[in-house]
């Protein structure tokens, strides 16, 4: 009769979606030949790494000291891996999209692609069924998320959001949930999110709480899976990719720097006297001890195909933005960053950047799920420092510069422009000066929006 029951489970579970199909399936070597002929590649990914040292040398140097990338220190190992120091549980899809063709197989366009939090209503849909079959009265609430939409007061008693000022200001009293977007024939989306969103709500995740003959707290259970409540799916699921990332000192040096000579310095000190035991001189540490521990959210690079021009459309369609961009969206919750900024000696602790208070969010007006979130736009200008070519006629006056061309040729730039949109909550838990520890208090930013546009060039 456990069989039965696992078999059924298994099956309901198959029958979702396309997508929730996939995301339980292993991408091993026999696997791989079984999706020949399925649209995009799916990559798991484990990863941990350090560098000595990275210089940029111009006539002096800027050096980047004891650089490393792995698993949250502040995190209770949910995977082997883990474990071991890796930044685990990720999954990467790649796909290029089609002109919006009804994919027969499954009924979705070949257009439309996981993109943001899309997958959590795949997850959501998953843990309604396993629910509905174990009795469980949270079914309806991960029905509702997998249709679309999350009560506000339902994330808050999730610990999602803690803003204790009730269904006010921005806030929705039903929150959106973002499903699969629609991208522009021939476009190629990089999808960055979690491999298995079950990794910490039990050791082995998914497979063991599917599991009903192993020996332990499951076993005899209908499905430990459906036993799992609303709050306590969307606090793990959502938190499955936690990262540290720390840098032991960036700093600026004198022209007779080498590369490799900060590699085993202390940076610990915080005086002039003790950064540099090896003798380097001509050395100045702009800050040290930086430590980032947090999740990741979704993470998309979406790489617009839109041709190779510039400024299509225009008088003069050699002049200004390309027209094909690459745009950069993620979704990140920093959970302890420390900081000392030697350069002023300002001790930073405990500094938090999230979407939790206010308007939880996110850029398109669908909840945020407590992450803050970065997008960029990223393209290449030609000729051109921010004008576009009406711009440089009218700059022109129709006097020294009849041909804008020439305008933006002596006073244009070739290079890269970087235009970045930021929103979210920030918190500081400790700031002192000096190596005292004494803090000035705490330091809380609500409903931070920033619009900040780069071109950056050779000179």
């Amino acid at each position: 009769m456990k069989g039965l029951k696992k078999i059924a489970l298994a099956s309901a579970i198959a029958a979702v979606s396309a997508g929730a199909q996939a995301e339980l399936k292993a991408l091993d070597d026999s696997a791989m030949g079984e999706l020949t002929g399925q649209a995009g590649l799916t990559i798991d990914l484990e990863t941990k790494y350090t560098i000595g040292e990275f210089m940029y040398k111009d006539a002096g140097s800027v050096f980047l000291s004891g650089i490393s990338l792995g698993a949250n220190t502040n995190e209770t190992p949910a995977s082997a891996a883990a474990a071991a120091g890796y930044v685990d549980n990720i999954r990467i899809k790649l796909d290029i999209a089609g002109a919006g063709a009804i994919d027969p197989a499954n009924g979705v366009a070949d257009n439309s692609l996981d993109t943001g939090f899309s997958r959590v209503r795949d997850l959501a849909g998953i843990q309604a069924i396993a629910a509905a079959a174990a009795g469980n009265a949270d079914a309806a609430k991960f029905g509702q998320a997998n249709a679309g939409s999350a009560d506000l007061a339902d994330l808050q008693a999730a610990g999602i959001v803690d803003n204790t000022r009730g269904v006010t200001d921005a806030n929705a009293a039903v929150q959106t949930i973002a499903g699969k977007q629609g991208y522009g024939d021939g476009d190629l989306l990089i999808h960055v999110s979690f491999k298995d969103a079950w990794q910490k709500a039990a050791p082995g995740g998914l497979a063991v709480l599917m599991s009903t003959d192993s020996a332990g707290p499951n076993a005899g259970s209908a499905s430990a899976l459906g036993d799992l409540t609303y709050a306590g799916v969307l606090a793990s699921g959502l938190k499955s990719v936690d990262f540290n990332f720390s840098i032991d000192a960036i700093g600026l040096a004198d022209s007779t720097f080498a590369a490799g000579d900060s590699i085993g310095d202390s940076f610990t000190g915080h005086t002039a006297n003790g950064i540099d035991p090896d003798g380097d001189a001509g050395t100045t540490v702009l800050i040290s001890d930086l430590s980032i521990n947090g999740y990741l959210g979704p993470v998309d690079i979406h790489i617009e195909n839109n041709g190779n021009g510039f400024g299509s459309g225009t008088a003069t369609p050699t002049i200004g933005a390309a027209d094909s961009k690459i745009n950069w969206n993620t979704y990140v919750n920093v959970t302890d960053l420390d900081v000392y900024l030697d350069i002023a000696g300002v001790q930073i602790t405990d500094l938090k950047i999230n979407n939790v208070r206010g308007d939880v969010t996110d850029l398109d007006g669908n909840f945020s799920f407590g992450f803050a979130q970065s997008n960029r736009q990223i393209f290449a200008v030609r000729n051109t420092a921010g004008f576009d070519a009406a711009g440089l006629a009218a700059a022109a006056g129709g006097a020294a510069y009849a041909n804008p061309v020439a305008m933006a040729n002596d006073l244009g730039l070739d290079g890269v422009a970087i235009n970045t949109t930021f929103k979210g909550d920030m918190e500081i838990g400790a700031l002192s000066f000096g190596d005292t520890g004494t803090s000035i208090g705490e330091l809380y930013w609500t409903d931070i929006e920033s619009y900040t546009n780069w071109t950056i060039s050779a000179h």
